[in-house]
């Protein structure tokens, strides 16, 4: 295993050397996974996390979720490195915010009860099959996943960011399962090997 600096270097350069068309044609696949998942089919309430550069993108997964009557959240940052969920109802109600992603605009912010949600959209730079990941080194996931127990936790990721193993601390929080272009991931616990 690599430390997490060197790993998050080295797949960052990977997804960020996808060109637009395929960022575009492997979110698209992502999503339509996703949409087939019992996980989100039978979910009222998604968070999912609003897509930022080479990330896998997200409108259509929100755009989907309207369109089936799901409530959808998305993640405000707040001070101490903490996420909020707030309901949205149109991209229209989003602005950019930090790091310029975007996030709920001050006059529409609709803090979401975390006992609603349903399933959590995890974004990462990568992540390995027992669910852990490297994300930006902010902890804001590893922070926000405890407050919503009993939301299912799906990452999502392109396939080249998969590894075998990752460095994990006893405050990261694993994802359930993972969804790329190339399938679902179901994680194994990483103590019993299962």
């Amino acid at each position: 295993m690599s430390d997490k600096g060197e790993i998050r270097k080295r797949i960052l350069a990977i997804r960020n050397a996808l060109r637009p068309e395929a960022l575009a044609q492997k979110s698209g696949a992502i999503v339509e996974r996703l949409t087939d998942l019992p996980e989100v089919g039978i979910a009222a309430t998604l968070m999912v996390y609003l897509g930022f550069g080479s990330e896998v993108q997200t409108d259509g997964l929100i755009r989907w979720g309207w369109a089936e009557g799901k409530r959808i959240a998305v993640p405000l940052c707040v001070a101490d490195r903490c996420l909020t969920p707030c309901r949205i109802e149109g991209f229209e109600e989003l602005e950019k915010g930090y790091y310029g992603i975007r996030e709920p605009a001050a006059a529409c912010r609709r803090p979401e009860d975390l006992d609603r949600i349903d399933a959590v959209f995890v974004p990462a730079v990568a992540f390995d099959r027992f669910g852990y990941r490297v994300g930006y080194g902010g902890g804001y996931y590893d922070r926000f996943l405890p407050r919503a127990p009993r939301a299912a936790r799906i990452g999502l990721a392109f396939s080249g960011q998969i590894v075998d193993a990752l460095p994990a601390e006893a405050h990261d929080v694993p994802v359930d399962l993972i969804v790329t272009e190339a399938g679902i991931i179901r994680c194994r616990d990483r103590r019993s090997g299962i």
